[in-house]
């Protein structure tokens, strides 16, 4: 269920802002857009994923669960950022430098590669995070109830 959830989160942000940015660049009649665009949607969705990690166990994760998150995050995510590639330039302008490169070339792999570390470091980080903002809050939501 976490990875639908993932997946759902990681297209939504995806796309709401490629879309976004593309009608601002229609609006201001210039080029907008930046790599961000590829790597905020696996920080928000590992965030999302968290705060319900902590919601669900009532503790933070351990470092062997952060990690195996942020592996099976990084799959997911790389996996949509292909998919997003080949949907068409409409849809996630910014996914598409992708797909320029001739699949199982040395440029598609050198691209999916930096794209995977990328999706890694902010899965890892962003999931302790929202783990450890969420467990924050309980327990000064705690504490003011208690007082």
């Amino acid at each position: 269920m976490i990875w639908l959830r993932y997946s759902a989160v990681f297209l939504a942000v995806a796309i709401g802002v490629s879309q976004a940015v593309r009608l601002l660049g229609i609006t201001k009649d210039e080029m907008l857009g930046s790599a961000a665009q590829i790597i905020v949607p696996a920080m928000i969705a590992a965030l999302i994923e968290g705060q319900q990690y902590v919601r669900r166990h009532g503790a933070l994760p351990g470092v062997r669960r952060a990690w195996s998150f942020a592996f099976i995050g990084t799959l997911v995510a790389t996996s949509l950022n292909v998919a997003l590639a080949y949907a068409g330039p409409g849809l996630a302008p910014e996914f598409t430098k992708l797909a320029i490169a001739v699949p199982g070339s040395q440029q598609f792999v050198t691209l999916l590669l930096m794209y995977a570390g990328g999706y890694l470091l902010a899965n890892r980080f962003f999931f302790g995070i929202g783990a450890g903002n969420t467990m924050s809050r309980d327990k000064a939501r705690e504490e003011r109830g208690l007082k």
